[in-house]
């Protein structure tokens, strides 16, 4: 009789842990989408801004030499970058039967990787979760000669 309840609580804790841990998942899961949706600027504000590139990051294919970015490839990067980094302006969400709102992050806000060429001849990387942030790490201000 003693083995098998052993055996039924051992068979228990594989099965995700009491409620009040679920419950601490689930919060915390919330408190960072509303982090991020309140961090995140809004995509349309960021497709009018122009940036500038302050330090090279394209490899000149020729010479394989880091070089400073077109302009052109400026903003494909930066069209890229909000795009990946989804704005969750737009995402659905709904009441949830707790009081809650969930949310359907659409496969979105997993980061993405960049690189950019190093001091050593290496590459730099780093996981963004914005453009704000890819900018920042690529080297990209806003443009402002323009206004």
């Amino acid at each position: 009789m003693s083995n098998s309840r052993k055996a039924r609580r051992s068979s228990s804790k594989g099965r995700g842990g009491s409620p009040a841990i679920k419950f601490a998942i689930l919060f915390t899961v919330i408190i960072a989408v509303a982090a991020v949706v309140f961090l995140t600027s809004t995509k349309s504000s960021n497709a009018q801004k122009k940036f500038k590139a302050t330090r090279p990051f394209v490899v000149d294919q020729q010479s394989g030499q880091p070089r400073m970015p077109t302009q052109e490839e400026i903003d494909q990067v930066v069209s890229n970058l909000a795009e990946l980094s989804n704005s969750p302006e737009n995402l659905p969400s709904a009441p949830a039967a707790n009081g809650g709102v969930t949310v359907d992050l659409g496969g979105g806000f997993g980061g993405v990787m960049l690189a950019r060429p190093g001091s050593d001849g290496g590459f730099e990387t780093k996981c963004v979760f914005s453009l704000e942030e890819g900018a920042e790490f690529l080297g990209l201000v806003e443009d402002t000669s323009a206004e």
